[in-house]
């Protein structure tokens, strides 16, 4: 593990406030991001829709449909650019008309007397995704999980990535709808406990009556040290500060149980309590380029040209446009690329703060075993997928280890994109 320093700078002061963005005049809905065949279109050309309305189907039992983030009419299908860096199909949608639900005072349902059953459609149907790590239906999570013994919840109440705030800022601004929401996943889930991971700076106050019952726990985080934040560090820390040893029911978490984070338990308080379906997401917007820096509540399909309007416009071109934190982020390269539901931060960084990006050959360093947490050897999974190097079917499944950190790729000299390849190996 490294110091967070070592990899990335960003605002040293946490945001107390959210602005709203600016609404743009149409948005770009974007309906999946490498599989459109598992949504169902459900509106024409032509077609008014209001905030909110299901626009496409998911096909998938436990999937998330999507929602018309705007009162407006449908203008046409598009081909878009995504914040994964590839294009996709989208719904553009004309602003017009009123909102059914911003500006409406909200009316509340006592998500107690909903069933674990009645949960999951609810997640299904309002298009609840669970961001911890990528963008998955929070639906399809908890099935899966729930067809094991281990039905643990684990809410991670940090960014991962230390370059994004949008996590940290969720979890100490909005704590009241934020624990509601853990207990609507857990219910959902059946779970036998719920443990809150949490930084040891953190000022994020949970209520300490959540304490007062045995299957609730927390465990503290070294968040100045990367990683901290992923599947895998929680697993190891929980296990190391389960003080009870076997004699703890959270000893038995592990990769199989459900991680979450703020975003996705506000996400499920908002669908469940409120009725709003996933038609907004926090972004934080930052990056020298940029006059200002801003925690944004951002309309889905807003571009993040907007976003950068409502900064006040760009003080200098940036060479890289870096979606979700500067070490596990992608880059995309057009101004047009929309506010997805699995965006969480932009940055805008010029090319004097960026490290030389051609690639070179390997030159057999080792500072990518050197520096991996998991004790892998990124370098050989690299060769083994671009040169054909022979290796054992043991030795790739070692991939599956893999947390995606990235820490491999930020000390190669070669600029090699280890962690991509070994998510390739990973994923067949």
């Amino acid at each position: 593990m490294r110091g967070v320093n070592t990899f990335v700078q960003s605002e040293r002061q946490p945001f107390s406030v959210a602005v709203r963005s600016f609404l743009p005049p149409s948005v770009v809905v974007p309906f999946s991001y490498s599989r459109e065949r598992d949504y169902a279109c459900m509106v024409r050309a032509g077609d008014r829709v209001v905030e909110g309305q299901v626009v496409a189907v998911s096909r998938l039992p436990m999937g998330a449909d999507i929602h018309s983030p705007v009162p407006g009419i449908v203008e046409k299908v598009v081909q878009c650019p995504l914040p994964n860096g590839c294009v996709g199909k989208a719904l553009s949608i004309k602003l017009g008309g009123a909102f059914s639900y911003l500006g409406k005072k909200p009316v509340y349902a006592d998500w107690s007397s909903f069933s674990g059953d009645a949960l999951l459609a609810i997640f299904k149907k309002k298009g609840v995704v669970n961001t911890f790590h990528g963008h998955k239906p929070l639906a399809e999570t908890i099935s899966r999980c729930k067809a094991g013994r281990d039905r643990f919840l684990v809410v991670r109440l940090f960014d991962e990535d230390p370059s994004r705030m949008t996590d940290s800022f969720i979890a100490s601004q909005c704590t009241s709808e934020l624990v509601v929401g853990v207990q609507i996943v857990a219910r959902a889930l059946n779970a036998s406990g719920i443990l809150f991971a949490v930084g040891k700076k953190s000022d994020v106050s949970l209520p300490p009556e959540l304490f007062s019952d045995p299957s609730v726990m927390m465990v503290q985080c070294d968040t100045a040290r990367y990683p901290a934040g992923f599947r895998q560090n929680l697993v190891a820390q929980i296990k190391k500060q389960c003080v009870s040893g076997k004699d703890s029911p959270f000893s038995a978490i592990g990769n199989a149980s459900v991680f979450i984070d703020p975003e996705t338990a506000l996400s499920a308080y908002e669908a469940v309590v409120t009725g709003v379906p996933v038609v907004e997401r926090y972004v934080h917007v930052t990056g020298s380029c940029l006059n200002a820096a801003a925690m944004f509540k951002v309309r889905i399909g807003t571009t993040i040209e907007s976003l950068v309007q409502q900064c006040g416009g760009l003080k200098k071109r940036p060479a890289k446009i870096i979606i979700n934190g500067m070490i596990t982020g992608s880059a995309v390269s057009s101004l047009e690329t929309p506010v997805t539901r699995h965006v969480k931060s932009v940055a805008f960084v010029p090319a004097g703060e960026l490290n030389d990006q051609r690639l070179a050959p390997c030159v057999r360093c080792g500072k990518c075993r050197a520096i991996c947490p998991e004790g892998l050897f990124p370098d050989l999974m690299f060769r083994q997928r671009a040169d054909g190097m022979a290796l054992g079917e043991d030795f790739v499944r070692t991939a599956s280890l893999c947390s995606d950190c990235c820490l491999c790729n930020s000390v190669c000299p070669s600029r090699l994109p280890l962690c991509q390849t070994i998510a390739l190996l990973r994923n067949g």
